[in-house]
């Protein structure tokens, strides 16, 4: 459904929104049915995601057949790593020993074995990239901690001795030379197989031969059809290991390229602490907002009011025209604080979000809201409560933004499913240039960051000067 808060008076402005269609998913799909992945987002200001067509492989699992870029390409890509193995191994391996055998030397061992780095992790880099390429698989990068130093030299050595420090470094070394060792078995056993059985069957018609070759003399007509068969079964075999190998090639790099699971392990412990401590922090800030609004709104009404009544009290009985007046506008006052503190708590959670879900909700802001909003719900029945609080949140913070700082004339909003998630996209035509402030003066994104990472969530922001203002928020659920 559809629906649109007040109409202004028309009037030369901002450009109309075009409409607003579901984004790229920003989320990396949790070890379920792979799909599309893009890039993962943290809150930061900049473009939308980039999107990729690979599809990720958890580091652990089952091992599946390839169902493309296999055969030739597969058999292409050992022929690859079989010459690598001739013609590259050696120039890392001297850098590695040469460091290692002027290590006494200390500035010709130490920049022998920084270069090594260099050298080892371009090509690490260069075999990821040649797996996705060779078996369109995605496959997850493994964290790597940066130095927190100023930046020059010596933050650039530290960067290599952290990378040095970590175990994905040496996995990624060790499936380099590894991959480089089965190409080079794999291809020169099966070539060497295969010149041998065509050697034995074509010596075959020959007795006197190369069949002599084989058996140590003559043979007669059994010997040289046994010599034969033997040919054609080492070279069947031998074309079949060839033709099969590349799915063992994959394997080998699903196994050494992705993170090892205990590192995968601690990197989700540490998103869950930093949920964690988003929540703590998100909910610290909204007892302060509620304390906020307390003391400064309803508090001094309600002691307004107080004083209004006890001067009605004190005139009821030689005032009482005037008496009926304080009562009046202590009656009024008191009606609007009661709206005050309403608001207050459809600020905490609203009734409507609870008994009718969050289509009628954000409806509802829409409303209420002084510029006209376009809301597109796509939702088919309710889905998790807290994602639903954080989607009216997230809607209810960026109209109010969009009200007070953008100038803009109109706003769309489009919540919308995506696979184990709901994606909220709030857009509007105004001026741009919205960016994420922690200094504490303009704290709406910055909370609205909180609250969203505190239900594992992600945010992108986009906001060019000029405009459009684009915000789209992710949040898990599982209906």
């Amino acid at each position: 459904p559809t629906h649109s808060g007040p109409q202004p008076d028309a009037h030369p402005g901002p450009r109309p929104l075009p409409p607003v269609q579901p984004m790229p998913s920003a989320r990396q799909p949790r070890r379920r049915t792979p799909r599309a992945q893009d890039i993962v987002l943290r809150p930061v200001t900049g473009s939308l995601p980039l999107t990729s067509e690979a599809t990720e492989i958890p580091a652990e699992g089952p091992i599946e057949w390839p169902r493309r870029r296999t055969g030739i390409v597969g058999v292409a890509n050992l022929f690859l790593s079989a010459v690598m193995a001739v013609v590259w191994a050696w120039i890392p391996l001297a850098l590695l020993f040469t460091g290692i055998g002027g290590i006494f030397a200390l500035g010709l061992g130490v920049l022998a074995l920084v270069v090594w780095v260099l050298v080892q992790r371009g090509a690490n880099v260069f075999e990821r990239y040649r797996s996705e390429l060779v078996y369109a698989d995605r496959i997850p990068v493994p964290t790597i901690e940066r130095s927190g130093r100023e930046p020059g030299f010596t933050r650039f050595l530290h960067d290599q001795w952290l990378l040095v420090k970590s175990g994905s470094f040496w996995r990624s070394t060790a499936h380099h030379y590894v991959k480089m060792l089965f190409g080079a078995v794999v291809v020169g056993g099966t070539l060497a197989a295969i010149c041998a059985s065509i050697l034995a069957i074509f010596g075959a018609i020959n007795p006197d031969g190369i069949t002599t070759f084989f058996l140590g003399g003559p043979a007669g007509g059994l010997g040289r059809i046994g010599v034969a068969i033997g040919g054609l079964i080492v070279l069947a075999s031998s074309l079949a290991i060839l033709w099969f190998a590349p799915y063992l090639d994959r394997a080998l790099d699903r196994s050494l390229l992705p993170p090892a699971r205990t590192a995968a392990l601690q990197e989700e412990v540490t998103e869950l602490d930093r949920a964690r401590m988003a929540g703590i922090e998100a909910a610290a800030a909204e007892r302060l907002r509620i304390e906020r609004d307390l003391h400064d709104g309803a508090q001094p009404r309600l002691v307004a009011l107080s004083m209004t009544l006890g001067m009605a009290k004190a005139k009821i009985d030689y005032d009482p025209d005037r008496a009926k007046e304080l009562i009046s506008e202590a009656h009024a006052e008191a009606k609007g604080i009661v709206n005050e503190l309403r608001q207050l708590a459809r600020g905490i959670h609203p009734a409507v979000l609870t008994d009718r879900g969050l289509d009628a909700a954000v409806s509802a802001l829409a409303g209420r809201s002084p510029i006209p909003v376009d809301v597109d719900v796509r939702l088919e029945g309710r889905i998790e409560r807290e994602a639903e609080a954080v989607a009216y949140f997230v809607v209810a913070e960026c109209l109010t933004n969009i009200a007070k700082h953008s100038s803009a004339t109109h706003a769309r909003v489009l919540i919308a499913p995506i696979d184990h998630a709901v994606q909220i996209v709030v857009t509007d035509n105004g001026r741009g240039g919205a960016r994420i402030d922690r200094s504490g003066r303009h704290t709406g994104l910055a909370g609205l960051i909180d609250r969203v990472e505190a239900a594992r969530g992600t945010l992108n922001l986009t906001s060019p000067a000029g405009g459009p203002t684009t915000v789209v928020v992710e949040v898990p659920c599982a209906s």
